[in-house]
């Protein structure tokens, strides 16, 4: 795995017209993506708050096929130890991220992953290598 993908990039798919770049990146791309715990519950907890209808069931669909398709990384001891790192040196540089984002930043740097998201800013500021196939 070279990188991890970040749920604005994944959830492109879902949209009524997807951007063309960044599917064709997910598509150049598949066999060396891997994801975080935390952003498959960001992707449901998404789908889960939604009414139910056309486009939760859609939604769910699309994230049940998908998950069998993802490769997941573990979160264990080593990604909360970085995940404890890497809070203070933002916080002393005037830089908090989210905290899902920064769950989502130590496990990529504990994998020695690059970052696929739209959010550029934090993940840079976390020192971490970012993709943005919105423009790249």
């Amino acid at each position: 795995m070279k990188y991890l993908v970040d749920a604005n990039v994944l959830s492109e798919a879902t949209r009524q017209v997807p951007n063309a770049r960044v599917e064709g990146w997910l598509r150049a791309h598949q066999r060396d993506i891997t994801v975080d715990p935390v952003l498959l519950g960001e992707l449901r907890f998404g789908i889960l708050i939604l009414p139910k209808g056309k486009k939760r069931a859609a939604l769910e669909r699309w994230f049940h096929d998908g998950v069998q398709r993802l490769h997941c990384l573990p979160w264990g001891a080593d990604t909360g130890l970085a995940w404890a790192a890497l809070l203070p040196r933002l916080r002393s540089t005037g830089k908090a991220m989210p905290i899902k984002d920064s769950l989502i930043a130590a496990t990529a740097a504990v994998h020695g992953l690059v970052i696929v998201t739209r959010n550029t800013t934090d993940f840079r500021n976390a020192g971490l290598p970012v993709v943005d196939p919105f423009v790249d």
